[in-house]
This record gives structure tokens, C-alpha cells and sequence, in this order.
């Protein structure tokens, strides 16, 4: 059970008790009051943050889980200003796009690192506080699929997939050709060979293998210091971390040869079968030039402050969308054009080497369309919770005036 869903089955257990000793909201008798657990839970499913970068701070980071919520407001940055206006509209819950608590803070005061002076008036006012960032990037139909749904690609893909860590291995075992059988069920007996809800699952190769014992050996097959072959099979299984001690066991007692060969690998997965991750390539139906491709974006994103490298006049084949700060190392197909929210100037002249086209959206730009996409989700799921997006939201950067 992951965090969002551990808040939600705690917080339905406090129930009547969550508002208690609070303050009375206006217009909460008209509004459905759900729970910040069951907010969280709710866009959990939107952006799972098990999704979110190892490096980043996203779910439940002011509040209690079983604090009230009726009000929403949504927003990329916790401003002063969005601040303010979350404490005048008497809003409950603040989910926001950038997290305002990046790196530890040793204080809660208008001093204390964070984008907005007023963390200490929204606990007071108990407005909880959650932060998506890289879950949203990540997730199939978050911020990067929304900057492609424009072009209405056939075909779409994370530029760099999510792979973690599972908590099994491969076992490969060299075994004679008569003694499959017995040691395959061995193995089985001892936990190994489970996929999914599959069991008795191995996969077995033909080969032939040699050895050479010295004078301390004694072989069961052949002679000591004679180099020798023999017939054997390659057998396979996944092995949970729980059972490879056990099977591991098991595969000594049952094989034959004094020393058998056998190799165990650590396995990693690509999450959600590869869908989900960072950056995202949609495939064109036709290749386009950048022109038109940028006329398209316009009717989603802002482009008054978008600067572009390279040539717009080239025909591409993909789009890849990459909001925020994704940094350039992972932009090497010359045939997708690049739409990022930022990048510096010595990452352009790198871009120029690769022959890559990109546009520099602006880091607000390029992720301030998912917010309505928050919002229409909240509001079709969580029926009756209130949620606006923040009018006060604003890009800290403006156009230089004549």
C-alpha cells in the first residue's frame, strides 16, 4: 500500500473527528467535505508518486491527512501572492505543481527557505499543502503528453523510461541433460519459477561446457586435471529475494556435479511496461516542418517568450516534450523537434553541434497548461470539492517593455 492510499484509510478512520477544534469555513455546509487523504489519494491515480524522480519532493508535505477539504486551489508556484489569495478564498488545500519545500528547512517562519514568506499562516489557517512535479511529468497523460496532444500523435513513448529495482533475480544453472527434471522441481519446491500469476516457469538451452579439475578435484564426470566435455543444459528462473537463499540451498543439495556452475542476476524493470517516464516522444502522422508544427502549439502554450535553436524550416518526423528543466544530454534525434522549458546558453551551442532543433518554451510556459487538467480531474472525480486554479499564478519572468 503506497503513502497516498496509507493517508486515505487513515484519515476515513478519524472521520467526524477531522474538523474538530478547527475553524468553521464559510460555505462548508454547501460544499461535499472530503479529506486532504482522499485528495491525495484521488490525484495519486492522476500522477502516482512512486513515479516522481528520486531526487524530488512530491504527495503531502503541510497538513494532516485527515484535515477537511471542500476548496482546492491549484498552481504552479506557492507565491506570496497565491498565498494570499488561497487564505482569502478560504481554500483548504493548495496542490501545486513545484513543491515549496524542496530542501530541509529548519524553520517555519517568513525567513525560512521557500517561495513564499506565508507558510506559517497557511498551517495556521490549516490549508494543506501537495506537490506533484516529476509523478505528473512522468505519468502516461501528464505534463508532457498534454504539450503533444496538439499534434494528435499515432504513437507516443517516454524519452527516458522508469526502471527500478525489483525484488527478484535470474538464476541461470548449468545442469546435465538427465538431471533437469529433478532439480528444475527442486528449485520450484524452494520458491522459484513465479511470474506474475504464473508458477513452474523456466526457460532451458542446449549447450556444451567444459572443465578442468585440479589433482584436489573429484569430478563426477570425467577425469581430475583432463580438460573435459560434457552435454548440458541451461536452466532459468526467477528467484524472489526472499527465496534465494533457499533455493540457492536447494540447488547444492540436488546437483550433481561437486562444483556447479550458476550465475545470479539482480533484475530491473521498466515501469508501467515501459510507458511511464521522463520526457515524452509523440510520433507524427506525417513529417512536418517546425513552422507548422509551433503554429499548432500556439493554440496551447503561451509562446510570446519562446526562443528557438536551430531550423524551424526542417521537416521532423516526432515532437519531444520535455517541460521544466530537463537539461539537454538526452536530445540526440535530429529528426524530433525539441519542446523544453529551458536550457542555457553553452546547452544551445551543444544542441547546434547535435544538428538538433529545440524550443526554449520557458519554464512556466511549458508546464502551466497541465493546471486546468488538474483541475477538470479533481472536479469529474472528487464531485463537489471546489477547485479553481489560482489567478494570482503568474511567471516570475515578463516581457521587457519598449
Amino acid at each position: 500500500m503506497n503513502k497516498a492510499r496509507r493517508h486515505a484509510k487513515k484519515a476515513r478512520r478519524h472521520g467526524a473527528e477531522a474538523d474538530r477544534g478547527g475553524r468553521a469555513k464559510e460555505g462548508r455546509r454547501n460544499a461535499t467535505s472530503y479529506t486532504v487523504a482522499e485528495v491525495l489519494a484521488c490525484l495519486d491515480r492522476l500522477a502516482p508518486l512512486e513515479y516522481a524522480a528520486e531526487w524530488d519532493n512530491v504527495g503531502l508535505l503541510a497538513g494532516r491527512p485527515e484535515w477537511p477539504a471542500s476548496r482546492a486551489l491549484v498552481a504552479i508556484d506557492l507565491t506570496d501572492a497565491v498565498a494570499r489569495e488561497a487564505l482569502k478564498t478560504r481554500a483548504d488545500l493548495l496542490v501545486l505543481y513545484h513543491p515549496p519545500i524542496f530542501k530541509g528547512i529548519r524553520a517555519v517562519t517568513p525567513d525560512a527557505e521557500s517561495p513564499t514568506t506565508l507558510l506559517a499562516d497557511l498551517l495556521a489557517a490549516r490549508v494543506a499543502i501537495i506537490a506533484l512535479h516529476t509523478a505528473l511529468d512522468a505519468a502516461p497523460g501528464g505534463t508532457n503528453d498534454i504539450l503533444l496532444d496538439v499534434f494528435e500523435p499515432i504513437e507516443r513513448y517516454p524519452l527516458e523510461p522508469l526502471v527500478r529495482s525489483t525484488r527478484q533475480y535470474k538464476l541461470a544453472v548449468f545442469v546435465p541433460l538427465e538431471e533437469v527434471d529433478k532439480l528444475r522441481a527442486a528449485l520450484l519446491a524452494a520458491g522459484a519459477g513465479i511470474i506474475g500469476h504464473y508458477t513452474d516457469c523456466s526457460f532451458e538451452l542446449r549447450g556444451r561446457g567444459t572443465f578442468r579439475g585440479d589433482e584436489t578435484t573429484h569430478p563426477r564426470v570425467g577425469r581430475k586435471l583432463a580438460l573435459e566435455h560434457a552435454d548440458e543444459m541451461r536452466l532459468e528462473m526467477v528467484v524472489p529475494r526472499a527465496r534465494l537463499g533457499a533455493v540457492v540451498r536447494a540447488l547444492y543439495a540436488k546437483h550433481s556435479y561437486e562444483e556447479p556452475a550458476f550465475d545470479v542476476y539482480p533484475l530491473d524493470e521498466p515501469v508501467g511496461r515501459g510507458a511511464v517516464g521522463m520526457g515524452r516522444v509523440g510520433v507524427l502522422r506525417r513529417p512536418q516542418r517546425g513552422t507548422a508544427l509551433l503554429d499548432r502549439l500556439r493554440t496551447a502554450v503561451d509562446l510570446s517568450a519562446a526562443l528557438v535553436v536551430g531550423d524551424l524550416k526542417r521537416r521532423f518526423r516526432s515532437v519531444t516534450a520535455a517541460a521544466g528543466a530537463f537539461g539537454v544530454r538526452s536530445f540526440r534525434d535530429s529528426d524530433s523537434l525539441i519542446l523544453t522549458g529551458e536550457f542555457k546558453h553553452h546547452d544551445a551551442l551543444e544542441l547546434l553541434r547535435r544538428g538538433i532543433t529545440a524550443v526554449h518554451l520557458g519554464h512556466y510556459a511549458s508546464e502551466q497548461p497541465v493546471l486546468p487538467v488538474i483541475q477538470r480531474y479533481l472536479a469529474d472525480n472528487l464531485r463537489g470539492l471546489r477547485v479553481a486554479i489560482a489567478r494570482t499564478d503568474r511567471a516570475p519572468f515578463s516581457a521587457a517593455q519598449k
